[in-house]
């Protein structure tokens, strides 16, 4: 057995990447790594007791070169008896409509691909050929560009059902085995071109590292990536346990404590706040992002910032407030009319006043929903935003309140507060819609006719 297939079958025993009986879909470019995985998995496919598919993704990048790329892995799959998948994609159609890079385009069709011919053929891996170099480049790539502790952990060698089982081999071993056997694959002449930032550190900053520093360097940066995963994934269970503790999600908000975060260091708090938002709302949060956030700690009551794809983070008395923006627009500032029997439409919501009901037997806890006396009371109400010098008689105490007291002891939140709507009769707040309702209009044991208010 050759030292290359020992380092491979060890490494794949040590991070336990195959089980028996599995059902393993490689990815196949007709590139030396994927070519090289290939023929190994076939090789040691008894050893195992797996079974093999292919999947071949042209991206229509190359002309013919791509075509033939296609045939060269159909013609291996045959010549294996390996079943063989093949999708064709334009790339570059794909990247201008989703403005993203050709190498980010390809990356996420490649993934989204792999994963449906995986899941539409009940494979139960999909297996890719991402090895020592491809892990140093991506640490470097990853630490030019700015990165924290994941970034610098490197290609993981399993994500999920995705199982990369030649992390442990360089470029240069794969190409010397190749050599050696006389296995023929497939080269992409892009990938000996410096445009692209990968290709760059690949063919020109990588060289000279090791003609000048380190030859083994690759494998030095996949130990240190190694250590740096391990000790990433046991930083996260902590960081988990923390943000559980002093973070709660409700409603679609995310509320950590201000006096909680204040007891940790100024980078864990930063960390606290990234893994709650990423896990939360689906977002990936970069340094500036973080820093904004955690600015947030000193800043006065109401301060908001804007993070990515519409998620804002607020400032409020204790806490702050994480949340996703509505794309509907806000209420109107000018005041709707709405008379008894009605129903109107506030947003997404409607609002009704039902004509001459009944009370029901028990009263249920929403607080959406309330009843008030009809008597001496105008036909016609109006809904709108609260506004500074409103005041009011709340249900259950004696005398008046400013609108805006209430609301701060109700700790209603500076985004809720702004939006905060208010049922009007005659000049006189009825209700704060959702909150309480005023004493002026409570029904009493002399109360004839009753009206419904819903808000739903």
């Amino acid at each position: 057995m050759k030292k290359t297939e020992q380092k491979v079958l060890k490494f794949i025993d040590d991070k336990n990447l195959i089980g028996k009986n599995d059902k393993i879909l490689i990815a196949l470019s007709g590139g030396p790594d994927s070519v090289f995985l290939f023929y190994f998995l076939n090789k040691y496919k008894r050893r195992f007791r797996i079974s093999l598919g292919a999947v071949h993704i042209n991206h229509k990048l190359r002309g013919a070169d791509s075509d033939n790329d296609q045939k060269f892995c159909k013609e291996l799959c045959e010549r294996f008896s390996v079943p063989f998948y093949t999708i064709n994609k334009d790339v570059k159609s794909y990247a201008r409509k989703k403005k993203l890079s050709l190498e980010e385009a390809g990356r996420e069709i490649r993934y989204t691909e792999f994963s449906k011919t995986a899941k539409g053929n009940n494979f139960t891996k999909i297996a890719t050929a991402h090895n020592c170099s491809d892990n140093a480049e991506t640490v470097f790539l990853n630490l030019i560009k700015g990165t924290g502790v994941k970034g610098l952990a490197g290609i993981p060698y399993q994500r999920g059902n995705i199982i990369r089982p030649l992390l442990i081999l360089t470029k240069s071993e794969i190409l010397k085995y190749l050599e050696d056997n006389g296995i023929s694959f497939r080269t992409d002449a892009s990938n000996l071109q410096s445009d692209f930032d990968r290709n760059f550190i690949r063919n020109e900053l990588f060289p000279l590292i090791k003609n000048k520093l380190n030859a083994a360097f690759e494998e030095k940066v996949f130990n240190a990536s190694s250590l740096i995963r391990s000790f990433s994934n046991q930083f996260e269970k902590i960081i988990d346990n923390a943000a559980g503790e002093i973070s709660e999600f409700r409603n679609g908000r995310l509320k950590i404590s201000i006096a909680a975060l204040k007891k940790f260091d100024g980078e864990i708090a930063g960390y606290i706040f990234k893994v709650s938002i990423e896990k939360k709302f689906g977002i990936s949060l970069n340094f500036k992002n973080l820093k904004d956030i955690l600015s947030l700690i000193q800043a006065q009551t109401g301060t908001q910032i804007i993070l990515s794809k519409g998620i804002t983070a607020l400032r409020e008395r204790n806490e702050i407030v994480v949340l996703k923006k509505k794309s509907e627009r806000e209420f109107a500032n000018a005041a709707v009319e709405i008379r008894s029997g009605q129903t109107v439409k506030l947003n997404s919501k409607k609002f009704s006043i039902v004509n001459s009901v009944k009370l029901p037997l028990k009263f249920s806890s929403d607080r959406n929903r309330e009843y008030i006396s009809a008597d001496n009371i105008e036909e016609n109400f109006l809904i709108r935003k609260w506004k500074p010098g409103d005041r009011f008689h709340p249900i259950g105490l004696k005398g008046t309140k400013k609108l805006s007291d209430f609301l701060n002891e109700q700790k209603i939140s500076s985004v809720d507060k702004k939006n905060q709507l208010v049922l009007t009769n005659g000049g006189k707040i009825v209700w704060v819609i959702g909150l309480r309702l005023d004493e002026r209009f409570k029904i009493t044991d002399k109360t004839n006719r009753i009206f419904e208010l819903c808000l739903k």
